[in-house]
């Protein structure tokens, strides 16, 4: 990814930018600006790449598909219309879309993101009783995640892991922003059920059917 958009344009691309700003840096994309490509990547390439590790639970292979990301931004970014959706919502439907593709080629089945957790724990600390505990959390969410929706799931994990706003995911999912608000309120009651459960299984507590 660095060789499409140069090392230095990279070092020199910053975090923090309003709505005027990105559309700005998609205006320069439209015209091949390298830098406002760069500061696409700096801006969304965390957030891209935490919802596609949380999605297929493997750091390494979500770190190929998050590039694959912007290769097909860049392919395609003179057809989004500014005016239109918000340009975050498109990216993550690009990411969407990979991710499916990855899941047919690779089966349905969804690995535990016991990685992805060790990534995001090593992110906040070094401390190895913090990380256990992560990856452990991680593991629970995992299979707390399995009772949900297919589209409460994609709620939850645009919201939270990829840190869209409601319009922005409502955006993605193509819902209105009151459907994405029903189906997150769902979404986190049937996920802290599930882990409720869960604990209480694993403490010996509940689970056990006369």
């Amino acid at each position: 990814m660095a060789d499409f958009i140069g090392t230095s344009a990279i070092q020199g691309a910053i975090g923090t930018r309003t709505q005027d700003d990105l559309e700005d840096f998609v205006r320069g994309a439209q015209a091949g600006d390298t830098n406002s490509l760069a500061q696409i990547y700096t801006r969304f390439y965390d957030q891209i790449f935490r919802y596609v590790s949380f999605k297929i639970g493997n750091t390494s292979e979500a770190e190929d598909i998050a590039e694959e990301v912007f290769l097909r931004m860049l392919k395609s970014v003179a057809t989004f219309k500014i005016k239109g959706s918000p340009f975050s919502s498109w990216l993550f439907r690009i990411a969407h879309n990979l991710v499916v593709d990855y899941f047919r080629r690779n089966g349905r089945k969804q690995i535990q993101p016991l990685d992805a957790a060790a990534m995001v724990s090593d992110v906040f600390s070094s401390d190895l009783d913090h990380r256990l505990d992560v990856k452990m959390l991680m593991q629970q969410v995992s299979v707390a995640m399995e009772g949900l929706t297919d589209l409460q799931k994609e709620v939850i994990t645009l919201r939270f892991v990829g840190e869209l706003s409601v319009r922005e995911t409502a955006e993605a999912v193509g819902k209105k922003e009151n459907a994405v608000k029903a189906l997150q309120h769902a979404g986190i009651k049937n996920l802290r059920r599930g882990m409720n459960v869960k604990q209480a299984s694993s403490q010996g507590l509940g689970g056990h059917v006369d």
